[in-house]
């Protein structure tokens, strides 16, 4: 087996502990929404999305609400029959977190992002950049 299938399995054991778990959500629920990080969380994840430990590659930490979109009740006298429905948005939440992303930096192209954890309230993806004049 290559090194990179023990890194894995080291890994998945690492996220199925649930105190390393509560350990991560601690540290990453102190965090802002959008978090520059040194290097990725999970490497072997990172690495098959296309990180590279190289100038120029960089990982942001992003967090995204959970839920689904509500539209608003009027408060008014009427009541139209299709008031109060949850709907569901055509686009992911790691997509929503891919364009939060390239909308802050904008000298970046996303390579690609990938799960991180998630609490009651919130997901947590990392989002992998390269500068667009390193490629």
């Amino acid at each position: 087996m290559g090194s990179f299938k023990y890194i894995h399995a080291n890994e998945m054991a690492m996220y199925k502990n649930d105190i390393r778990k509560k350990e991560i959500l601690q540290d990453v629920r102190k965090q802002p929404i959008m978090t520059r990080v040194d290097k990725p969380t999970k490497i072997t994840r990172a690495k098959s999305v296309g990180y590279k430990a190289k100038q120029g590659y960089v990982v942001v930490r992003v967090r995204v609400g959970k839920g689904d979109f509500r539209r608003p009740r009027p408060n008014h006298a009427r009541r139209p029959s299709k008031s109060g429905i949850y709907y569901k948005l055509a686009v992911s939440k790691e997509q929503i977190a891919r364009n939060r992303v390239s909308k802050v930096f904008k000298n970046m192209k996303v390579v690609g992002s990938y799960f991180l954890i998630e609490d009651g309230k919130s997901k947590w993806f990392e989002v992998i950049l390269v500068d667009k004049t390193k490629i």
